[in-house]
């Protein structure tokens, strides 16, 4: 019998994150595939806002974990830097450096996960921004 592999961490916040992402790219997309129509343009309008606010939020919160994991990264960092220093083998910064990297590899990932959603969000408010400025020129188009 097999057995069982548990995803780690890292599979876990990615698959986390891309369901965020899918989600998102859905409804934004739904947002101007009604646009696009032409119909509707007041819920479009009032969608569009508040999945911004949403965005909008959502970047506040993900900065947040970004300044926190960055934070435990310098700490972890500093008390390895030492740790290295009582190591049996004598080792350059560099290779110090390079030692603490790996060892730290998994919270760098981390890191770099929430760096890619907090711009994939931002890039998602500035698409809603740009669907609100289609919006007005499509009630502008209808006014002439």
């Amino acid at each position: 019998m097999e057995a069982e592999v548990k995803p780690n961490k890292i599979q876990q916040l990615d698959e986390y994150l891309g369901n965020q992402r899918t989600d998102w790219t859905r409804k934004i997309r739904d947002v101007a595939d009604e646009l696009k129509a032409g119909v509707n343009l007041p819920e479009i309008s009032s969608y569009s806002l508040s999945y911004r606010q949403i965005l909008v939020e959502m970047i506040a919160s993900i900065a947040s974990k970004i300044r926190s994991q960055k934070s435990k990264l310098d700490r972890e960092y500093k008390t390895a830097w030492i740790g290295y220093y009582s190591y049996d083998y004598k080792l350059s910064d560099g290779q110090r450096a390079r030692f603490i990297e790996a060892d730290l590899s998994e919270e760098y990932q981390v890191l770099q996960l929430l760096e890619n959603q907090k711009d994939f969000f931002t890039n998602s408010v500035k698409t809603l921004d740009n669907i609100g400025f289609a919006i007005k020129n499509r009630i502008d188009m209808k006014q002439l």
